[in-house]
């Protein structure tokens, strides 16, 4: 980040006062880009975070996600809001809910949505740092109302307007739930002792009247120094916890990116006493490089879905320079299978596959491309995409059984990824490629690999070794927020 430009003046200057040439030359910048992307939802200009508000509401799909659109830089951030009859052609309803009052001064952070009587309520933390000398955080808990016509009316009260005694200013990111009587708000959150917790809060009226309830009982201490981005989620008779401990013990709980995203499964949810019921060791959602706060679904289909940022907290990425920066991964459905999570693109995601194309060594690799091959067992395999100095290799080990994921951005020096698999076989892989980002899905989603991918914007080539059934399909560009 260029600090003598993104001063606190800057990163905290409220939308209005910006003047409207800063995003016009912005856009014009970012077109002469070779990193865009083809179906992936994007930002149109500055930075994309945190998906939120995830929801189905009037007969269309609703996501929103946390967004600066003056830079690629963590500024006073907004929710831009995307909408979608199928769950792969989003667009933008161009009506963002930004920080405009004193409770979200300093920015619209994480939330949710839920239908609330033909309208969809959101949830979401404000942040006010107070002008002291210690310049401490100030999260409330605010409310706002959207209506058929995607016009958002805030609260004027916050819902809860303060942390808890024993937690600090860090305490957000609500997922908010109905059951039984009772609306339910899951919140991230840190102690005064620097400790990760998950706090719940409930109300029978989704708009006014919350108070704190329990601690949520996770079975785990290793919740690192704070929680952030809590998800409940319910399937195949199963639930599943989704987070982000920021700081867990790597000892007990193995990952190499800067911040994980883990979660657990669980026989059943204790609403009365907030306690996962005999849940399992915690395990990594996703093991690429840049993967973080997961949001869930449970759909009026029955469908548990995801959608989850395609990048990381206190990380610098290539395209910050040309002024964006993030995306955010295909929807993805979830099942549980032997008390694991299984991932794969939502069903609606084939209309985006094209034609076939011919597949030889060394072949030239389209932007917008889908990878599907089967494992030759008992050898080493290895799958390589590859510009100049420039290269993503995914290769295999038989005799370790060790997956591993290497990716060389330009300009930067290599970086791996591993999965153990064990006495699991290397069967199958399924990689969504589209230009600077990627998503594989290995042995039909029992594991996922997912991150950003910069090349050189020239010529990318595909080459292979043991691999059986390689197909190559071209994938549509959908020109998101292009």
């Amino acid at each position: 980040m260029d600090t003598k430009y993104w001063t606190k003046y800057r990163l905290d200057r409220l939308y209005k006062d910006w003047d409207p040439k800063v995003l016009t030359d912005l856009k014009e910048k970012i077109t002469k880009s070779n990193w865009r992307l083809g179906y992936h939802i994007q930002t149109d200009t500055g930075l994309l975070n945190d998906p939120n508000g995830f929801s189905y509401f009037n007969n269309q799909w609703h996501l929103f996600y946390q967004a600066f659109p003056y830079g690629g830089v963590h500024g006073l951030k907004s929710w831009t809001h995307m909408v979608s009859d199928d769950l792969v052609n989003w667009n933008n309803v161009n009506k963002s809910m930004v920080p405009d009052r004193y409770n979200d001064r300093h920015g619209c952070y994480s939330g949710s949505a839920i239908n609330v009587n033909d309208k969809l309520f959101l949830i979401y933390t404000g942040n006010v740092f107070e002008d002291d000398d210690e310049y401490r955080r100030h999260p409330y808990q605010n409310g706002a109302w959207m209506d058929k016509d995607n016009n958002i009316t805030k609260l004027s009260d916050p819902l809860i307007d303060d942390a808890p005694t024993g937690i600090t200013g860090h305490f957000r990111d609500p997922q908010i739930l109905k059951h039984g009587d009772y609306y339910y708000a899951i919140l991230g959150a840190q102690t005064i002792d620097n400790e990760g917790e998950i706090l719940t809060y409930r109300s029978k009226n989704v708009d006014k009247g919350w108070e704190f309830y329990k601690k949520m009982d996770l079975g785990h201490d290793n919740l690192g120094y704070m929680t952030e981005c809590p998800n409940l989620g319910f399937v195949d008779g199963k639930v599943v916890l989704i987070f982000c401990p920021q700081g867990a013990d790597d000892t007990k709980f193995s990952y190499d990116n800067i911040h994980p995203n883990a979660y657990i499964v669980a026989d059943d949810f204790d609403w009365e006493n907030m306690k996962l019921i005999n849940p399992s060791a915690m395990h990594q959602v996703d093991e690429g490089f840049d993967f973080y706060a997961t949001q869930l679904l449970n759909a009026p289909d029955g469908r548990l879905l995801s959608s989850t940022w395609i990048g990381l907290p206190d990380t610098e990425y290539l395209s910050d320079d040309e002024g964006w920066e993030g995306s955010l991964t295909m929807v993805r459905e979830l099942h549980i299978k032997d008390g694991r999570l299984i991932q794969t693109p939502v069903k609606e995601n084939d209309s985006l596959v094209k034609e076939s194309v011919d597949v030889s060594e060394g072949m030239k690799l389209d932007k917008q491309s889908l990878i599907k091959f089967d494992v030759e067992d008992g050898k080493d395999n290895s799958m390589l995409i590859e510009s100049d100095d420039s290269y993503l290799k995914l290769s295999f080990d038989k005799d370790s059984h060790k997956l591993t994921l290497t990716r060389k951005n330009v300009g930067e020096d290599p970086e791996n990824r591993t999965i153990l698999l064990g006495s699991s076989r290397f069967n199958n892989c399924s990689v969504y490629f589209d230009n600077t980002v990627f998503e594989m899905y290995i042995n039909d989603g029992q594991r996922t690999m997912t991150g950003t991918f910069f090349h050189d914007g020239k010529n990318l080539t595909l080459n292979w070794d043991n691999l059986d059934n390689m197909k190559v399909n071209r994938l549509n560009n959908i020109g998101i927020n292009e």
